[in-house]
C-alpha cells in the first residue's frame, strides 16, 4: 500500500531549453505589484504566451500557465482556491531547499521533499505547506498551472 504523498515527481516532457533561456531570472521581472502575504513571492503571467502555448500543447490544453517566483522562505500556508497544482521547477533557489507539508495541526510533518530543477511535480496545495532553505540572492522560479481548483 502506498503512503499518502503531497508532492510527486511526474514524467512529462521537459520544457525546451530555448524557451527556458528566454525567461528572466529576477524577481522584479515578474512582480506585478500585487501584494501577497509575504513580500518575497510573486505569481505572474507577464510574457507567458510562449510558455502557455508550449504547456497547452505538451501537458494540458485546458490549463492556464504562468510563473511563480520566490526569493526567500515561504511561511506555512494553504493555497487559496487551488487543490492540486502542476509545477515545473526552473530554478531551485539553492541546493538545500525543502518543500514541506503539514497536517491541519500545523506541526505534524507529513512529507518533506527537495525538488529538482527541470522536473515536473504534482503538488497537493490545499494542505499546509511551506518552502524553506532558499538562499539569499537566489530565486526559486517555477512554471505553474492549477490542475484542480
Amino acid at each position: 500500500m502506498y503512503e499518502p504523498q503531497y508532492v510527486r515527481q511526474i514524467n512529462l516532457p521537459n520544457i525546451t531549453q530555448d524557451l527556458l533561456e528566454k525567461l528572466p531570472r529576477t524577481f522584479d521581472a515578474y512582480d506585478t505589484g500585487k501584494k501577497y502575504l509575504v513580500p518575497n513571492y510573486a505569481w505572474s503571467d507577464r510574457d507567458n504566451a510562449d510558455i502557455d502555448q508550449w504547456c497547452k500543447a505538451n501537458v494540458c490544453g485546458s490549463m492556464y500557465w504562468a510563473f511563480q517566483i520566490i526569493t526567500g522562505d515561504m511561511t506555512l500556508h494553504k493555497d487559496n482556491g487551488t487543490k492540486i497544482k502542476l509545477l515545473y521547477l526552473v530554478e531551485t533557489g539553492g541546493p538545500s531547499v525543502w518543500t514541506e507539508f503539514f497536517a491541519d495541526d500545523q506541526t505534524t510533518l507529513l512529507q518533506r521533499a527537495c525538488l529538482e530543477k527541470d522536473r515536473w511535480y504534482a503538488m497537493k496545495v490545499d494542505v499546509y505547506h511551506r518552502v524553506i532553505g532558499v538562499q539569499s540572492g537566489q530565486t526559486r522560479l517555477a512554471i505553474t498551472g492549477r490542475l484542480f481548483e
